[in-house]
């Protein structure tokens, strides 16, 4: 069957757990199902996450913000786009459904939070989830918000689907050869998010500044995220920072880059805003990282008391948790033991199964 994809939103997004989704998921499910075809609504650019020769990238939906543009392409553009490839199934990481269309649509709806255009989405949305024929999301306490918000809309439509991570251990030579390589051997915190979330981001370095005058140890800072303008604010202000020699800002890295420098990471620290996507999470406990992350309702309810929670508003609360970790072994050997025993109960290969059995359910075959 044909399946037509839109990643432009994901591919194009700056935030890490996002990409872990298209690549983790979404590129292997791809590859696991070359008697299908794949026609991916992305940057020409995102052809770097495709190997396999079943997957095309279609260069289609509009990258303009304009309400009308979105709406000629999605009540117009779209159903002929499906027309012409014969499209089994639509999957769109928009929360939005064509409504003059045939063609069987799923929605990955992580959460309900519409940063763009809000206005447009509230008004709208509830005909968009009615259209859909499938709803993936990815905790329960989603589902539920869901199901509440929209009391019409029927419970059966939307699926849970966990996200999962592959089981991948470094040798402890290789976790050191990683400290050496990014910060002469020094233990370090590892952060990895979106750099434009500055309210986040100056919070956390006054909080790292906090443990630094309290602990006088050498402990690192690394900021991993995505490729940024030069003139970004962020970036601008470590320049003037008290301890910037001990920060680390890295750009862009590969998938197997990062996950070097997660396995050898002292600690976790989880972008500290709310979000449908953990995978970030599973990977540091996956890796035997102790996490310390901002308190959501989707990491309580998956990760429990595996996780320091800290109050992202409140620097000292963070800078305590860091504390914390670097005081008592006993925590952080209690939290790296927990994690691993969640994040063994979520493989990625059984997230993709479900995703792709919701696929086929879509699009009314049988696998």
């Amino acid at each position: 069957m044909n399946i037509v994809i839109n990643i432009k939103t994901v591919s194009k997004n700056s935030y890490f757990d996002q990409q872990f989704f298209l690549v983790d998921c979404i590129v292997n499910i791809i590859n696991d199902h070359p008697e299908h075809s794949f026609f991916l609504i992305a940057e020409i650019e995102d052809s770097k996450f495709l190997s396999s020769k079943n997957a095309v990238i279609i260069d289609a939906a509009p990258t303009s913000g304009n309400i009308i543009l979105w709406k000629i392409w999605y009540g117009y553009k779209l159903p002929l786009l499906l027309k012409k490839y014969k499209a089994a199934v639509f999957i769109n990481m928009d929360p939005i459904c064509s409504l003059k269309t045939q063609v069987p649509q799923c929605l990955l709806l992580p959460d309900l939070a519409f940063p763009d255009h809000s206005s447009f989405f509230k008004k709208n949305i509830p005909a968009f989830l009615e259209k859909a024929t499938s709803i993936i999301t990815f905790s329960n306490c989603i589902k539920n918000e869901i199901c509440k918000q929209y009391a019409s809309l029927a419970a059966e439509k939307v699926t849970v689907i966990y996200n999962g991570v592959n089981e991948n251990i470094l040798q402890k030579n290789e976790i050191e050869n990683t400290k050496e390589k990014y910060t002469e051997g020094k233990e370090y915190f590892l952060f990895v998010g979106d750099i434009t979330a500055q309210q986040y981001l100056v919070n956390l370095l006054k909080a790292f500044s906090f443990f630094k005058k309290r602990q006088k140890s050498n402990m690192q800072l690394i900021i991993a995220t995505k490729a940024f303008l030069p003139n970004n604010t962020f970036a601008k202000s470590l320049k003037t920072y008290k301890y910037r020699d001990d920060v680390k800002l890295l750009v862009d890295l590969q998938e197997e880059e990062l996950s070097k420098l997660t396995h050898a990471a002292y600690a976790f620290i989880y972008a500290l805003q709310q979000t449908g996507f953990y995978i970030p999470v599973l990977k540091a406990m996956q890796s035997e990282a102790p996490v310390i992350a901002g308190y959501s309702p989707i990491l309580a309810e998956i990760f429990e008391d595996a996780v320091l929670y800290a109050d992202p508003d409140i620097f000292e609360n963070i800078a305590d948790k860091m504390m914390l970790l670097f005081k008592d072994e006993d925590k952080r050997n209690e939290l790296i033991k927990k994690g691993k025993s969640i994040a063994v109960k979520y493989p990625l290969s059984a997230s993709n199964q479900l995703f792709w059995q919701n696929i086929v359910k879509s699009a009314a075959l049988t696998a």
